[in-house]
């Protein structure tokens, strides 16, 4: 019979000494209990101290912590970094706090509450089964897809770091959508200068080799072992083992061009900022004439994204102070969530920029050609304070609409990273950090997982780099085996869990035995492929153990067993 050690936390008084005393002799008559011991507070290093001694006696299959909440002594454990002498998964919690004695009014209710809770917990202690690490070597190898901003950004970094990077780009050239900007809006540096010096640092770091007019066309493996199957400008194909990949592929724009959008004194911004770039004289011409009223109309499209209204307001302080136009802004919010935006914005209002902002979309009408903006400007609260507003404007400045790349969707297939609704990488990640994806070893930065400011997308390659350098630093990752497991004597081949699993941990190899479904004609000798999971990529959700029609599939950290041994359905 397994022998398991009873720890009761008072923690600091909480839990009464009348309640404990009968818990304790509840637990003392239940066989297979090696000792039972009370401590005045678990969490703390003192009383690690005392259960390190007490565990290194041995002769134990199993511990039972009685307490608190489970996270309450992993928090602590994590934070104490004390190295028990027990195996982690030897181990459990009682919750016999919260969830008896904090629920039940009664005590004598709360205490055969606790002692169901007790049974169970020691039911599935006695079922458990150690679970070591493993560990697996990584090369200081790096691939980056993208070379944008935040790709450069982030080959830079981890240049610095030691790493060797392999940097993609599918153009003839780097820079990227940061190539069309003239200037900052919150520092005073020209971009293309910037640009050029960051783009020479990369073309003349050893520790970096740069690959143009070349795309990703295949990707086998997982973290630390994947092969990406590339294809350069003369159709040759190279093979490239690195341990990590970063995604940073960027957007691309989508112009109006239907009905009065065609017009020639209607304009994107990526135009604008060109024109401002190459003027020198006083006064701003397009299409030959003077321009002195220019309209920016904002929210038409992207209205959740800010990059449109940071160079709306760049854009109109250039106008005002450069060439003496007079300049409006129509949207339905001002977005100036960016680092100095709050600044720029009261600058803009304090030099005559007009703001006005709608609800209903403004009517663009040609007049005399010029374009006529006729708007009713909701600013004000009250609505019979709300009029309606003309502005006979020489130039009309509109967003372009923010898309993903057209390699996005394909390249998701090849990387098997999830797309949000709109398309971009991993838009929506909550339950991750930001720059991770849902493969372990891939992470994604800028512009294409959503549309950004550079100074934003200057910031995620920062935290990129930083995620890889913390899994790479090392030159292993450690990893423990509470993952799924495949029986490849009952595997189907179904491929029921490679299309489920949201990690893409699961592939289909030929290496198992033969399983237990026959197909009329074959002979008995054959051996059929099983799925097999990749320990290293696998976060032991269990939904594959849930959705496989053959029952082959089971988590080591939570078997049926001890399922079973909780419920009470096995002795």
């Amino acid at each position: 019979m397994p022998q398991i050690g009873i720890f009761i936390d008072a923690l600091q008084g909480s839990i009464p000494a009348s309640f404990r005393e009968k818990i304790s002799d509840y637990v003392k008559k239940l066989p297979g209990i090696a000792f039972c011991i009370e401590e005045e507070n678990l969490a703390s290093s003192e009383a690690l101290n005392r259960m390190g001694k007490r565990l290194e006696a041995g002769g134990l299959d199993g511990v039972v912590i009685m307490g608190g909440s489970p996270k309450l002594y992993e928090a602590s454990f994590q934070k104490l970094r004390h190295p028990l002498p027990f195996n982690p998964y030897l181990f459990a919690v009682a919750n016999i706090r919260e969830q008896a004695l904090w629920m039940m009014v009664e005590e004598e209710a709360a205490l055969e509450r606790a002692k169901t809770i007790i049974s169970k917990t020691i039911r599935a202690v006695s079922n458990s089964k150690p679970i070591e690490t493993q560990s697996l070597p990584l090369k200081p190898e790096v691939l980056i897809l993208g070379g944008g901003v935040t790709g450069i950004s982030i080959a830079q970094e981890l240049a610095k770091s030691g790493l060797h990077i392999f940097l993609l780009e599918k153009g003839n050239h780097l820079g990227g959508k940061a190539l069309e900007l003239h200037k900052f809006y919150n520092r005073p540096l020209e971009v293309q200068k910037w640009m050029d010096e960051k783009i020479s640092e990369v073309k003349n770091n050893p520790q970096i080799t740069l690959f143009t007019h070349t795309e990703l066309k295949r990707l086998d493996g997982h973290l630390g072992r994947f092969q990406a199957k590339i294809q350069g400008p003369d159709r040759t194909e190279t093979v490239l083992s690195v341990s990590a990949i970063v995604v940073a592929t960027g957007y691309a724009a989508k112009r109006e061009t239907k009905g009065i959008y065609s017009h020639k004194r209607v304009t994107v911004f990526p135009e604008m900022e060109k024109l401002l770039s190459e003027t020198k004289g006083p006064s701003l011409l397009w299409d030959g004439k003077k321009v002195e009223m220019v309209t920016y109309f904002l929210d038409g499209v992207n209205e959740d994204i800010k990059v449109d209204s940071i160079n709306a307001v760049k854009q109109a302080l250039l106008l005002q102070e450069a060439f003496q136009c007079q300049v409006a802004i129509l949207c339905k919010d001002m977005k100036v969530a960016a680092d100095g935006m709050e600044r720029l914005y009261r600058k803009a209002r304090e030099k005559g920029v007009l703001f006005f902002k709608y609800e209903e979309p403004p009517k663009l009408s040609i007049v005399n050609g010029q374009i006529q903006v006729d708007v009713r400007d909701t600013a004000a609260i009250q609505k019979k304070e709300q009029w309606p507003v003309s502005i006979l404007s020489d130039l009309v400045v509109v967003g372009e609409a923010f898309v993903p790349a057209p390699e996005t969707e394909s390249l998701s297939g090849l990387l098997k990273i999830h797309l949000g609704n709109r398309g971009f990488l991993m838009e929506d990640n909550p339950q991750l950090l930001r720059v991770r994806s849902n493969r372990r070893g891939i992470f994604v930065a800028g512009a294409c997982r959503f549309p950004q400011e550079v100074s934003e997308s200057l910031i995620e390659a920062r935290a990129a780099a930083q995620e890889v350098m913390a899994l790479l630093s090392k030159g292993t990752y450690i990893y423990d085996l509470a993952v799924a497991e495949v029986d490849p004597k009952k595997c189907a081949v179904c491929y029921t869990c490679p299309r489920l699993c949201p990690h893409s941990a699961i592939t289909v190899e030929k290496y198992g035995e033969r399983n237990v479904y026959i197909i009329s004609g074959t002979s008995q000798e054959t051996k059929w492929g099983a799925a097999k999971v990749d320990p290293a990529s696998c976060y032991g959700c269990g939904i594959c153990v849930a959705e496989c029609p053959a029952k082959a599939i089971t988590l080591r950290h939570l078997t049926d067993e001890q399922i079973y041994a909780q419920m009470g359905l096995m002795e």
